[in-house]
């Protein structure tokens, strides 16, 4: 099988980050290709040399359009019509263990376009951060793609891309499927993410890690979310004890200081108040209500790595 990865990754230093580069790795275990496409930068030599030394391509293009606008203008690039298989995926995740049980998966199905997860958020589709295209689906979606381009917006670019292309593929009468699956009205991968762990999942959203939170902070209040990423290490540890392939203690080292105590304890107030008000104890204390709205104006993020 003759098969092809594009891993789109945004980064600013010269330096590709180790979870990538460990990601990278296992995806070169499945794919014929793996091609690293990234925002334009100098990066060092001794990166340029990596990637050479383990047979990965690299593109560097213009940062438009998110994951969507680096695939589209690879797919410009590579003759994806002559693959059987092409991976869509994204540096959005952490991989901390193998992905044999996953492509076993993939393999063992006769699925046309498929992925980690999937959701039922706003409409059915499967989630746009780790995606493998099978030989039947390959031309629609590259049609989808040069009929749609690129999009600045990201609420366009996740309707028309993320849950349009899913809906285009199963009006077309092809099948779709996702290795995990749990239903639920909000985004699985971040308000499921526990159940995901249990059931064996091998990647967990970089935004938890490393609680670089931001337009999704406001969601995550009075949904009983856990927000401190020790959590989520101690749970991986335990259910995968011998099969971790990256350090994600190593990972968090620099960013747990008392900046990043308090916002867990900040978190966690204002997850109380708004829980308060989500369920009208604050008709007791009036107050309340607009002492949550003052704490969400007044909250500042920790600084994301």
């Amino acid at each position: 099988m003759k098969s092809i990865c594009f891993f789109s990754s945004y980064f600013q230093q010269n330096q590709i980050p180790l979870y990538v580069k460990v990601y990278l790795e296992e995806l070169s275990r499945h794919f014929s290709e793996v091609v690293l496409i990234t925002n334009e930068k100098k990066m060092l030599n001794t990166e340029i040399q990596y990637l050479d030394k383990k047979n990965i391509k690299y593109l560097q293009v213009v940062n438009e359009g998110f994951d969507f606008g680096m695939w589209y203008k690879a797919m410009k690039v590579y003759d994806v019509l002559q693959y059987d298989r092409i991976g869509l995926i994204n540096d959005s995740c952490i991989l901390f263990k193998k992905l044999d049980e996953t492509f076993k998966w993939i393999n063992s199905g006769d699925w046309d376009y498929c992925g980690m997860v999937d959701s039922i958020e706003y409409s059915y589709h499967i989630q746009s951060y780790f995606i493998v295209i099978n030989k039947n689906a390959i031309l629609p979606v590259y049609n989808y793609f040069m009929q749609n381009g690129k999009r600045k917006d990201i609420l366009d670019v996740v309707k028309l891309y993320e849950i349009g292309l899913s809906t285009y593929l199963i009006e077309k009468g092809l099948s779709l499927g996702s290795c995990f699956s749990i239903t639920s009205s909000l985004n699985p991968s971040l308000f499921c993410v526990t159940q995901l762990i249990e059931q064996g999942i091998p990647l967990i959203k970089k935004k938890i890690i490393f609680k670089s939170f931001r337009e999704e902070y406001r969601d995550l209040l009075g949904k009983n979310f856990i927000i401190d990423p020790r959590y989520y290490i101690k749970l991986i540890k335990q259910k995968n004890t011998s099969a971790i392939i990256l350090n994600l203690d190593l990972l968090i080292k620099d960013i747990v200081n008392p900046t990043f105590i308090w916002g867990i304890y900040w978190f966690k107030i204002l997850d109380f108040c708004t829980s308060c008000v989500k369920h009208g104890y604050s008709l007791l204390f009036t107050p309340l209500k607009l002492f949550v709205k003052q704490l969400i104006l007044i909250h500042k993020r920790p600084p994301i790595e």
